[in-house]
C-alpha cells in the first residue's frame, strides 16, 4: 500500500534551535573571512528534510576550508521573504522570482544554480475512478492545490498562466510544501496541484505513478544560492568555487539539494528577464 506520509524527520533538535534563532530575528552583521555565515533556505520542504540534505553540503565545504556556514530556517514562505527582504541572511537559496525580489530589496547576487531549467508542472491523479481531468477545461470551478502563494514555478507563475493565458477560474488551496501537493492530489483534496519537475522526480516511483502531468510552464533558470553584498567578493567567489568543486566530487550531495550539476549564475542573463513577467498581481504579501 502506498504510504502518503512525508519523508522521515531527522536531526530535529538542531533544526528547532536554529528555527527559534530565526524566529526572533537574525543579526545582520558584516561578514569577513572569519565570520560564520548564515544560509537561509526557502521552505519548500519540511524543516527536518532541509536540515538533513543541506547539512551534508555545508559540512563538506567546512572540511574543504571554506568559512563556516550555519543553516537557518523560516517557518513559512512569508517569514522567509520578510527575512531576506530585510537582509537578515548572508546567503539565501531561493526560487527564481524570490531572486528578483531579493535583488530589488537588498541587492543579493546569485552565485550558482543548477544547469537544468526549472519547469512548473500541474499534476492530476490518474489510473483510478476519480481520474476526472482530461483537459485543462476540466479544472474550471475545481479546487487546485499549491504549496504557497509565492512558490514560483509551482504556484506564482502557474496561477498567472492558468488565469491569464488559459482563462481558468478555480478555487485555490495552499498546503505549505511541494510533497503535500502530490499527496493531497492522490488523497482527493484537490483535482490537481502545482509542483516543479525536480520535486516530482524526487518522489518514489510508486507515488509518481499515481499522477499525470497535465500542464507545464515555460522553463526558467532554477533556484540560485545568492549572497548579500556585505559578504566580501573574495568570500563569495570562494563559496561559488567551493560548491562547484564539492558537488562535482560528491554528486549525490548536489542531487539531494536539487543541484546535481551546478553552474555559475548571472542575474542579468538568468533572472532579470523575469522582471517583465508582470507577476506582481499574483504575489501575496
Amino acid at each position: 500500500m502506498l504510504a502518503l506520509t512525508a519523508k522521515p524527520a531527522r536531526a530535529i533538535l538542531p533544526c528547532i534551535v536554529t528555527l527559534f534563532t530565526l524566529a526572533f530575528g537574525l543579526p545582520a552583521h558584516a561578514a569577513d573571512k572569519n565570520s560564520t555565515l548564515q544560509l537561509l533556505v526557502v521552505p519548500q520542504f519540511p524543516v527536518t528534510e532541509i536540515h538533513s540534505t543541506w547539512s551534508q553540503l555545508l559540512e563538506g565545504l567546512k572540511k574543504e576550508g571554506l568559512p563556516p556556514i550555519e543553516l537557518v530556517f523560516s517557518k513559512d514562505i512569508n517569514e522567509f521573504e520578510a527575512q531576506f527582504q530585510a537582509g537578515r541572511a548572508d546567503l539565501i537559496y531561493c526560487n527564481p522570482y524570490h531572486m528578483v525580489m531579493a535583488k530589488k530589496a537588498q541587492d543579493y547576487t546569485p552565485l550558482i544554480r543548477d544547469s537544468k531549467p526549472l519547469t512548473g508542472i500541474l499534476v492530476a491523479e490518474t489510473g483510478s475512478s476519480t481520474d476526472e481531468v482530461q483537459s485543462l477545461n476540466d479544472l474550471n470551478g475545481k479546487t487546485l492545490l499549491f504549496p504557497s502563494p509565492n512558490a514560483f514555478g509551482a504556484s506564482l507563475y502557474m496561477r498567472a498562466l492558468l488565469k491569464r493565458e488559459k482563462g481558468l477560474d478555480f478555487v485555490t488551496k495552499y498546503v505549505k510544501t511541494h510533497p503535500n501537493v502530490i499527496r493531497g492530489v492522490v488523497r482527493g483534496e484537490g483535482v490537481a496541484g502545482g509542483m516543479v519537475n525536480a520535486t516530482l522526480a524526487s518522489e518514489s516511483a510508486e507515488l509518481q505513478s499515481r499522477v499525470k502531468v497535465i500542464y507545464e510552464t515555460p522553463p526558467v533558470p532554477p533556484h540560485p544560492i545568492a549572497a548579500h553584498p556585505r559578504v566580501p567578493a573574495a568570500t563569495q567567489e570562494a563559496i561559488a568555487a567551493g560548491v562547484l568543486a564539492y558537488i562535482k566530487a560528491n554528486k549525490q550531495v548536489g542531487a539531494n539539494i536539487q543541484m546535481p550539476n551546478p553552474v555559475r549564475a548571472d542575474y542579468s542573463k538568468d533572472y532579470k528577464p523575469l522582471e517583465k513577467l508582470g507577476l506582481e498581481a499574483f504575489l501575496s504579501n
